[in-house]
């Protein structure tokens, strides 16, 4: 997999940080706002990608839909989406067995997101490369998929699933009507900037069960937020096909025994690649 550069930096970050605690209050000078910018640098503060005009949930950070111009040009018909998530979070609930009709207490891992549509400039070239490997979609479709990968001595790969207990103890908790992963396949939402009154959000929840509690660390991996694609020489030396995702690594010091949310934690920043 590719990393992507991103050209958001550090001190743009922490600088927008600031701003956001301090607001306009008018003690806050100019070196008082350097010191907290420092202090945020240092102390790793910083797990938003960047602070945005639009309104955030509280909890969400935002990660803005980056493209290279190598991307724009290889795709006339590239779409990037803003995310603004949670960090990954726990619940407990009383799921009933399909087999036996009980129920019984489970950990569930979920994350809630919503999904904003953006405009991207595009250049107008000469011999527009095609895609020959996806047909053409009209319109395009949002889908999305999340995987969880745990990195132990043997690595599990978790798929996002469906379960309507857990999704409704998780919309109680919230407070908020998130869709479930089926529920929220659609057409991507027209291109809007932050705030305009055609602004549209799509909101839906990954859930993830049996998270192996002994494991670490873990990676998520977002996918279909974007139609970016690209090809690469496979293994066998075929063609091979990797859609640019959105990768967001955690850490968890806890043990297996009495697991607690507050122990899931951001390991880095979430990042773009290809996969």
């Amino acid at each position: 997999m590719t990393r992507l550069n991103n050209d958001q930096t550090a001190i743009c970050r922490a600088n927008s940080l600031v701003n956001t605690i301090v607001g306009s209050a008018p003690w806050a000078g100019k070196a008082v706002r350097s010191l907290l910018a420092v202090t945020a640098l240092s102390t790793g503060l910083l797990f938003t990608q960047e602070v945005s005009a639009q309104v955030l949930l509280g909890g969400e950070q935002l990660v803005k839909g980056v493209s290279t111009a190598e991307e724009r040009v290889a795709q006339s018909d590239l779409w990037v989406m803003d995310i603004a998530f949670k960090p990954m979070r726990q619940i407990v609930v009383e799921v009933t067995d399909p087999k036996t009709g009980e129920k019984k207490p489970e950990y569930i891992w979920y994350m809630t997101y919503r999904a904003f549509n953006r405009p991207i400039a595009q250049r107008e070239v000469d011999n527009q490369p095609v895609n020959e490997f996806d047909p053409p979609v009209l319109p395009p479709m949002f889908v999305p998929e999340f995987t969880l990968v745990t990195q132990s001595e043997t690595p599990e790969v978790i798929q996002d699933t469906i379960s309507p207990e857990a999704l409704a103890a998780i919309n109680k908790r919230e407070k908020f009507t998130f869709q479930n992963s089926v529920e929220a396949v659609a057409p991507i939402p027209p291109a809007a900037e932050p705030k305009s009154p055609d602004e549209q959000a799509i909101s839906g929840v990954a859930i993830f069960r049996n998270v192996n509690p002994k494991a670490k660390r873990y990676t998520v991996y977002l996918t279909g937020f974007s139609n970016g694609i690209r090809t690469i020489e496979g293994p066998d030396g075929q063609p091979l096909v990797q859609h640019k995702t959105l990768m967001q690594k955690y850490w968890r010091p806890g043990d297996e025994f009495d697991q607690k949310e507050f122990e899931i934690r951001l390991d880095g920043e979430p990042e773009w690649i290809y996969r």
